[in-house]
Protein backbone atom coordinates (compact mmCIF):
# COMPACT_ATOMS: atom_id res chain seq x y z
CA UNK A 1 0.00 0.00 0.00
CA UNK A 2 1.12 3.57 -1.04
CA UNK A 3 1.58 6.14 1.77
CA UNK A 4 -1.41 8.48 -0.68
CA UNK A 5 -3.66 5.20 -0.44
CA UNK A 6 -2.64 5.23 3.26
CA UNK A 7 -3.81 8.29 3.88
CA UNK A 8 -6.91 8.20 1.91
CA UNK A 9 -7.97 4.94 4.02
CA UNK A 10 -7.48 7.51 7.30
CA UNK A 11 -9.40 10.26 6.55
CA UNK A 12 -12.02 8.92 8.84
CA UNK A 13 -9.92 9.54 11.94
CA UNK A 14 -10.47 13.18 13.30
CA UNK A 15 -7.56 15.23 14.64
CA UNK A 16 -9.24 16.38 17.70
CA UNK A 17 -10.60 12.84 18.73
CA UNK A 18 -6.68 12.12 18.17
CA UNK A 19 -5.13 15.13 20.27
CA UNK A 20 -7.13 14.41 23.29
CA UNK A 21 -5.68 10.91 23.59
CA UNK A 22 -3.96 11.01 27.22
CA UNK A 23 -0.40 10.23 25.87
CA UNK A 24 -0.70 12.94 23.25
CA UNK A 25 -1.63 15.68 25.43
CA UNK A 26 1.25 14.87 28.37
CA UNK A 27 3.88 15.19 25.52
CA UNK A 28 2.03 18.76 23.57
CA UNK A 29 2.09 19.82 27.12
CA UNK A 30 5.90 18.82 27.71
CA UNK A 31 8.58 22.26 27.09
CA UNK A 32 11.57 20.28 26.55
CA UNK A 33 10.26 18.60 23.06
CA UNK A 34 6.49 17.89 22.66
CA UNK A 35 5.54 14.78 20.40
CA UNK A 36 6.97 13.87 17.02
CA UNK A 37 4.64 13.08 13.91
CA UNK A 38 5.80 9.22 14.23
CA UNK A 39 4.52 8.87 17.69
CA UNK A 40 1.71 11.14 16.76
CA UNK A 41 0.82 9.07 13.84
CA UNK A 42 1.42 5.72 15.42
CA UNK A 43 -2.74 5.53 16.76
CA UNK A 44 -3.43 6.08 12.79
CA UNK A 45 -1.75 2.75 12.34
CA UNK A 46 -3.15 0.56 15.24
CA UNK A 47 -6.67 1.86 14.70
CA UNK A 48 -5.80 0.60 10.61
CA UNK A 49 -4.73 -2.70 12.24
CA UNK A 50 -7.42 -3.26 14.31
CA UNK A 51 -9.84 -2.80 11.08
CA UNK A 52 -7.67 -5.03 9.16
CA UNK A 53 -8.02 -7.68 12.02
CA UNK A 54 -12.03 -7.31 12.15
CA UNK A 55 -12.28 -7.73 7.98
CA UNK A 56 -10.14 -10.77 8.25
CA UNK A 57 -10.80 -12.26 11.84
CA UNK A 58 -13.92 -11.03 12.96
CA UNK A 59 -11.42 -9.40 15.54
CA UNK A 60 -13.93 -6.85 17.89
CA UNK A 61 -12.04 -6.51 20.78
CA UNK A 62 -8.67 -5.30 22.05
CA UNK A 63 -7.15 -5.88 25.47
CA UNK A 64 -4.26 -3.69 26.31
CA UNK A 65 -3.04 -1.90 29.26
CA UNK A 66 -4.94 0.99 30.92
CA UNK A 67 -2.45 3.43 28.76
CA UNK A 68 -4.08 2.36 25.85
CA UNK A 69 -7.04 3.26 26.32
CA UNK A 70 -7.53 6.82 24.41
CA UNK A 71 -5.93 4.41 21.15
CA UNK A 72 -8.39 1.93 21.63
CA UNK A 73 -11.31 4.20 21.78
CA UNK A 74 -9.76 6.17 18.38
CA UNK A 75 -9.70 2.01 16.86
CA UNK A 76 -13.37 1.14 17.96
CA UNK A 77 -14.57 5.16 16.28
CA UNK A 78 -12.50 4.21 13.38
CA UNK A 79 -13.88 0.87 12.83
CA UNK A 80 -17.06 2.31 13.65
CA UNK A 81 -16.99 4.74 10.74
CA UNK A 82 -15.47 2.70 7.99
CA UNK A 83 -17.27 -0.60 8.80
CA UNK A 84 -21.19 0.13 8.45
CA UNK A 85 -21.71 0.33 12.56
CA UNK A 86 -19.97 -2.49 13.32
CA UNK A 87 -19.59 -2.39 17.15
CA UNK A 88 -16.09 -3.01 18.35
CA UNK A 89 -14.41 -2.45 21.95
CA UNK A 90 -11.40 -1.81 23.60
CA UNK A 91 -10.47 -3.82 27.19
CA UNK A 92 -7.92 -2.09 29.20
CA UNK A 93 -6.27 -3.68 32.23
CA UNK A 94 -3.89 -2.23 34.96
CA UNK A 95 -0.34 -1.83 34.53
CA UNK A 96 2.22 -3.36 36.04
CA UNK A 97 4.03 -1.09 37.74
CA UNK A 98 7.25 -1.65 40.19
CA UNK A 99 6.84 0.58 43.76
CA UNK A 100 8.14 3.66 42.27
CA UNK A 101 5.23 3.59 39.53
CA UNK A 102 7.44 2.58 36.77
CA UNK A 103 5.86 0.32 33.98
CA UNK A 104 7.21 -3.12 33.50
CA UNK A 105 7.67 -3.43 29.67
CA UNK A 106 9.67 -4.11 27.02
CA UNK A 107 11.12 -0.66 27.12
CA UNK A 108 12.72 -0.92 30.65
CA UNK A 109 15.90 -1.39 29.57
CA UNK A 110 18.46 -4.18 31.32
CA UNK A 111 15.83 -5.38 34.04
CA UNK A 112 13.28 -6.31 31.79
CA UNK A 113 11.79 -9.76 31.70
CA UNK A 114 10.52 -11.64 28.51
CA UNK A 115 8.63 -15.07 28.29
CA UNK A 116 10.68 -16.60 25.43
CA UNK A 117 13.24 -19.04 27.36
CA UNK A 118 15.76 -17.44 24.46
CA UNK A 119 15.67 -13.61 25.91
CA UNK A 120 15.07 -14.90 29.77
CA UNK A 121 15.54 -17.91 30.90
CA UNK A 122 13.45 -20.18 33.01
CA UNK A 123 16.42 -19.18 36.07
CA UNK A 124 16.07 -15.54 35.47
CA UNK A 125 12.82 -15.84 34.95
CA UNK A 126 12.10 -17.70 38.19
CA UNK A 127 14.51 -15.30 39.91
CA UNK A 128 13.05 -12.44 38.65
CA UNK A 129 9.65 -13.00 40.78
CA UNK A 130 11.45 -14.89 43.73
CA UNK A 131 13.09 -11.31 44.55
CA UNK A 132 9.95 -9.14 44.05
CA UNK A 133 9.45 -6.71 46.86
CA UNK A 134 6.35 -7.93 48.96
CA UNK A 135 3.59 -5.40 48.05
CA UNK A 136 4.73 -6.19 44.11
CA UNK A 137 4.44 -9.64 44.69
CA UNK A 138 1.21 -9.57 46.26
CA UNK A 139 -0.06 -7.86 43.49
CA UNK A 140 1.22 -9.79 40.96
CA UNK A 141 0.03 -12.46 42.73
CA UNK A 142 -3.50 -11.92 42.39
CA UNK A 143 -3.41 -10.44 39.06
CA UNK A 144 -1.39 -14.03 37.27
CA UNK A 145 -2.48 -16.75 39.39
CA UNK A 146 -4.64 -19.35 38.81
CA UNK A 147 -5.29 -20.36 41.63
CA UNK A 148 -9.05 -19.81 43.48
CA UNK A 149 -9.26 -16.81 44.88
CA UNK A 150 -9.74 -17.39 48.18
CA UNK A 151 -6.97 -19.21 48.10
CA UNK A 152 -4.62 -16.46 46.75
CA UNK A 153 -6.34 -14.44 49.74
CA UNK A 154 -5.36 -17.24 52.45
CA UNK A 155 -1.26 -17.26 50.98
CA UNK A 156 -1.46 -13.56 50.98
CA UNK A 157 -2.66 -13.87 54.48
CA UNK A 158 -0.45 -16.62 55.51
CA UNK A 159 2.96 -14.01 54.05
CA UNK A 160 2.10 -11.15 56.02
CA UNK A 161 1.94 -13.34 59.08
CA UNK A 162 5.39 -14.86 58.34
CA UNK A 163 6.97 -11.63 57.11
CA UNK A 164 10.92 -12.55 55.93
CA UNK A 165 10.02 -16.01 54.63
CA UNK A 166 8.88 -14.85 51.24
CA UNK A 167 5.64 -17.10 51.19
CA UNK A 168 3.88 -15.52 48.44
CA UNK A 169 7.22 -14.63 46.72
CA UNK A 170 7.70 -18.48 46.66
CA UNK A 171 4.20 -19.33 45.40
CA UNK A 172 4.60 -17.06 42.96
CA UNK A 173 7.91 -17.83 41.24
CA UNK A 174 6.95 -21.31 40.89
CA UNK A 175 3.00 -21.07 39.64
CA UNK A 176 4.35 -19.13 36.74
CA UNK A 177 7.62 -20.56 36.10
CA UNK A 178 6.08 -23.65 35.52
CA UNK A 179 3.22 -22.27 33.55
CA UNK A 180 5.53 -20.32 31.56
CA UNK A 181 8.48 -23.11 31.14
CA UNK A 182 6.75 -26.07 31.88
CA UNK A 183 7.30 -28.47 34.73
CA UNK A 184 11.55 -29.14 33.68
CA UNK A 185 12.27 -25.49 33.45
CA UNK A 186 10.70 -25.10 37.00
CA UNK A 187 13.03 -27.75 38.39
CA UNK A 188 15.92 -26.42 36.82
CA UNK A 189 15.27 -23.16 38.11
CA UNK A 190 14.88 -24.45 41.38
CA UNK A 191 17.95 -26.33 41.11
CA UNK A 192 20.07 -23.88 40.53
CA UNK A 193 18.76 -21.14 42.63
CA UNK A 194 19.15 -23.41 45.88
CA UNK A 195 22.91 -24.12 45.09
CA UNK A 196 23.28 -20.78 44.05
CA UNK A 197 21.55 -19.11 46.74
CA UNK A 198 23.65 -21.80 49.75
CA UNK A 199 26.51 -19.49 49.92
CA UNK A 200 28.88 -22.67 49.60
CA UNK A 201 31.70 -23.26 47.08
CA UNK A 202 29.67 -23.82 44.20
CA UNK A 203 31.70 -26.56 42.90
CA UNK A 204 32.27 -28.78 45.70
CA UNK A 205 27.86 -29.04 45.39
CA UNK A 206 26.67 -32.46 44.02
CA UNK A 207 23.37 -30.38 42.43
CA UNK A 208 25.41 -27.62 40.02
CA UNK A 209 28.26 -30.53 39.72
CA UNK A 210 25.55 -32.82 37.58
CA UNK A 211 24.34 -29.40 35.66
CA UNK A 212 25.02 -30.41 31.88
CA UNK A 213 26.53 -27.92 29.48
CA UNK A 214 23.56 -27.69 28.14
CA UNK A 215 21.60 -27.05 30.97
CA UNK A 216 24.05 -24.23 32.15
CA UNK A 217 22.91 -22.95 29.23
CA UNK A 218 19.47 -23.51 29.28
CA UNK A 219 19.18 -21.32 32.25
CA UNK A 220 21.26 -18.23 31.70
CA UNK A 221 20.58 -17.99 28.58
CA UNK A 222 22.88 -15.58 27.01
CA UNK A 223 26.85 -15.38 28.35
CA UNK A 224 29.27 -13.07 28.30
CA UNK A 225 31.71 -14.19 25.49
CA UNK A 226 35.13 -13.58 26.92
CA UNK A 227 37.98 -14.31 24.20
CA UNK A 228 40.85 -16.07 26.37
CA UNK A 229 43.55 -14.19 25.09
CA UNK A 230 42.13 -10.70 26.41
CA UNK A 231 42.27 -11.39 30.13
CA UNK A 232 45.17 -11.91 31.97
CA UNK A 233 44.40 -11.55 35.63
CA UNK A 234 41.51 -11.29 37.89
CA UNK A 235 40.98 -7.82 37.53
CA UNK A 236 41.03 -8.19 33.85
CA UNK A 237 37.93 -10.58 34.26
CA UNK A 238 36.35 -8.51 36.98
CA UNK A 239 36.28 -5.50 34.14
CA UNK A 240 34.61 -7.59 31.51
CA UNK A 241 32.05 -8.91 33.31
CA UNK A 242 30.56 -5.17 34.29
CA UNK A 243 27.46 -4.13 32.61
CA UNK A 244 28.22 -0.21 33.96
CA UNK A 245 30.77 1.78 33.44
CA UNK A 246 32.21 1.18 36.97
CA UNK A 247 35.77 -0.59 37.46
CA UNK A 248 35.16 -4.15 38.52
CA UNK A 249 38.91 -4.61 39.42
CA UNK A 250 38.55 -1.53 41.72
CA UNK A 251 34.92 -3.54 43.57
CA UNK A 252 37.13 -6.47 43.80
CA UNK A 253 38.54 -5.62 47.28
CA UNK A 254 35.10 -5.09 48.92
CA UNK A 255 34.31 -8.74 48.75
CA UNK A 256 31.96 -8.32 45.92
CA UNK A 257 33.45 -10.26 42.93
CA UNK A 258 32.87 -13.91 42.88
CA UNK A 259 34.34 -16.61 40.84
CA UNK A 260 32.62 -20.00 40.69
CA UNK A 261 31.35 -19.02 44.66
CA UNK A 262 34.83 -18.25 46.12
CA UNK A 263 35.39 -14.35 46.73
CA UNK A 264 38.40 -12.63 44.94
CA UNK A 265 39.95 -9.75 46.30
CA UNK A 266 43.31 -10.12 44.66
CA UNK A 267 43.00 -7.77 40.89
CA UNK A 268 46.14 -9.08 40.39
CA UNK A 269 46.15 -12.31 40.53
CA UNK A 270 47.42 -14.57 37.37
CA UNK A 271 44.01 -15.98 35.37
CA UNK A 272 44.68 -19.48 34.84
CA UNK A 273 41.56 -20.61 32.76
CA UNK A 274 41.23 -23.88 32.79
CA UNK A 275 41.49 -23.69 36.80
CA UNK A 276 38.30 -22.04 36.72
CA UNK A 277 35.75 -23.86 34.55
CA UNK A 278 32.60 -25.71 35.58
CA UNK A 279 33.11 -29.31 35.85
CA UNK A 280 30.83 -30.64 33.42
CA UNK A 281 31.67 -27.35 31.16
CA UNK A 282 35.25 -26.77 30.23
CA UNK A 283 34.47 -23.48 28.18
CA UNK A 284 32.33 -21.80 30.86
CA UNK A 285 32.51 -20.03 34.01
CA UNK A 286 30.31 -18.53 36.80
CA UNK A 287 30.30 -15.35 37.67
CA UNK A 288 28.66 -13.68 40.82
CA UNK A 289 28.26 -9.58 41.46
CA UNK A 290 26.91 -9.02 44.98
CA UNK A 291 24.63 -11.48 46.59
CA UNK A 292 22.24 -12.29 43.07
CA UNK A 293 23.88 -11.54 40.26
CA UNK A 294 25.13 -14.00 38.89
CA UNK A 295 26.65 -14.16 35.13
CA UNK A 296 27.71 -16.97 32.47
CA UNK A 297 31.41 -16.30 31.41
CA UNK A 298 31.59 -18.24 27.77
CA UNK A 299 35.41 -18.63 26.90
CA UNK A 300 36.21 -18.58 23.60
Amino acid sequence: MSMVDYLRNCKQLRIGEMLRVGAVKSRLADECGGISFTEFSYQTMQAFDWTMLLRKYNCRFQIGGSDQLGHLDIGAHYIKRTCGGTFAAGVCLPLVTDRAGNKLGKSIGEGQVWLNADLTSPFHFYQFLRQLHDDEAELMYKYYSLNQWEYVLAKIEEHRSNLGKWIVQDALAKELTKIVHGEKGLNIAQRCSRALFQGVYIRSMPDVKSFSRAELLDLFGNTIKVVRTDVKTMGDLADRTRSDNIKGSALMVQGAFKVNGEKTLNSEEPLVIESICLPEASDLTLICWGKRKFFLVQWI
